[in-house]
Order: C-alpha cells, then sequence, then structure tokens
C-alpha cells in the first residue's frame, strides 16, 4: 500500500506542477495567446483576415479597411502578389490594448501557422499597417527568417512604410557624407531597433537608407531572386552582393 500512496503523491504533485507551468505560461504570454484566439472574443470580424475592437464607429471601420487596402498595394508594389494574409486586430480602449499588445503602436506575432499583427491607435495609419505586413511577408516568403539580418528586414519594411523618406538626409549627416562607413553586422540586433532612442531611430533610417539603395539597382525581380536564393541555401552577404553586381551589369 506504501508504494501505491507513494505514486499517487508523485502523480498529484506532477500534475500540480504542471498546472503551475500552464498557469505561469497562459500569464507571460497571455497578450499573443490573447491574439491567437481572437476568433473566439468580442471583436468583430470585418474581414475574414481583419478584426476591431466592437463599438467602434462604422467610420473607422472604413478607414481601418481602406489602410490595409493601401497596404496590400504597397506590399504587391515591391513583392508582387502576396503570399502572407495575416490576421490584422485593430484596438483603441487600453483594457484592449493591454490584453493584445505591449504598446499601443503595433507589433506582431509570429507563427508557423499564421501571423497576427495587432495595431493601436498610434499606428492607426497605412505607414504602420504596411510596415508590419512588409515583415509578414518577408517571413512567409522565407524558409527560414534568420537568413537575413534584422537591418535588412527593418529597412525593407522603413523602406515601404514611408515614414523615413529623409533618410538619405540623415545618412549623409551619421556618415559624413558616405565618409564613415557603417557597419551594418552590428545592426543584427532587434535590440538595436527598440523604440525610444535616438540610436534606435538613427538605425531605421541607416537600415533604410541601404535597403533603398540596394532595391532600386535590382528592383522587384532582385528581391526575389535574394529570397529564392536563400531559400536555396545561398548565404545573405554574398547573395546581396552579386545580385546588385548583376543588376549593374
Amino acid at each position: 500500500m506504501k508504494p501505491l500512496k507513494k505514486r499517487k503523491k508523485v502523480t498529484i504533485l506532477f500534475i500540480i506542477f504542471l498546472i503551475s507551468i500552464i498557469v505561469i505560461s497562459l500569464n507571460i504570454y497571455s497578450k499573443p495567446v490573447s491574439a491567437v484566439l481572437v476568433d473566439y472574443s468580442r471583436l468583430n470580424q470585418v474581414t475574414p483576415d481583419v478584426y476591431m475592437e466592437p463599438d467602434l464607429q462604422d467610420t473607422i471601420k472604413e478607414e481601418l479597411l481602406n489602410y490595409v487596402q493601401a497596404s496590400v498595394a504597397r506590399i504587391s508594389d515591391v513583392f508582387g502578389d502576396r503570399d502572407s494574409y495575416p490576421y490584422l486586430i485593430y484596438v483603441e480602449l487600453q483594457k484592449f490594448i493591454r490584453r493584445y499588445a505591449e504598446n499601443s503602436t503595433g507589433q506582431t506575432y509570429y507563427y508557423p501557422w499564421k501571423n497576427y499583427i495587432v495595431i493601436g491607435p498610434r499606428g492607426f495609419n497605412e505607414n504602420v499597417i504596411s510596415h508590419e505586413f512588409t515583415h509578414a511577408e518577408l517571413r512567409d516568403r522565407l524558409h527560414n527568417k534568420n537568413k537575413v539580418p534584422v537591418w535588412f528586414d527593418e529597412g525593407l519594411a522603413a523602406m515601404i512604410d514611408g515614414r523615413f523618406s529623409n533618410n538619405e538626409a540623415i545618412w549623409n549627416q551619421i556618415t559624413n557624407d558616405g565618409k564613415s562607413p557603417i557597419d551594418f553586422d552590428l545592426l543584427d540586433s532587434h535590440k538595436v531597433f527598440n523604440y525610444g532612442t535616438i540610436e534606435a531611430s538613427n538605425n531605421y533610417y541607416l537600415s533604410c537608407h541601404e535597403v533603398t539603395r540596394w532595391f532600386t539597382i535590382v528592383g522587384k525581380s532582385g528581391l526575389l531572386k535574394l529570397i529564392n536564393e536563400l531559400n536555396h541555401g545561398g548565404n545573405f552577404k554574398d547573395q546581396y552582393k552579386l545580385i546588385e553586381f548583376e543588376s549593374n551589369k
């Protein structure tokens, strides 16, 4: 009887431990979990891929859908027909922002089966939505998102979103008109793009300038070729330079 009681006690302790882990995990990852479960939430589904906070005016809904349509057009201009169809979740009230996001601008949760973009009132515009759509599109096309450095990912999104149009002036200022080269290896980290610092802002401008320069030379076909080569085992640095070289012939 004693071994049986001991096994029962161990089983109960294990179940308690497992439940504790689940509760802690749900608490830590409550925001992305809420996004994943948006189909079962109080949010209104206005299109198959767009959700919005309930009780918002119809004018907000129309404006949101216009931003989405314009953002999709921007993606198509750079990539061609899009591959990604992320869920877009728009929320305004703090109680909903706290449930779905870390900030009131925008962020994306990436999963193998779907990407979930959450937009707050500060990101309620075509630029931010285009930025997040770009991240989702690039990740859906790449077999391994780590094949591209962070600066390229952010630079491409910044180029498409349009908020960094004066990137050349910032580039010239920081690089002393190109005399001081930028070591982009130092920008291969999400930390250096965290919002809220001048350094992070400058890194977006620098990355935007470099990707814009490169894309102006290689165009849509060059970008798609880069993605294809990376998906077939190519090295980013080698292919990035080679595609530019071939496009300049």
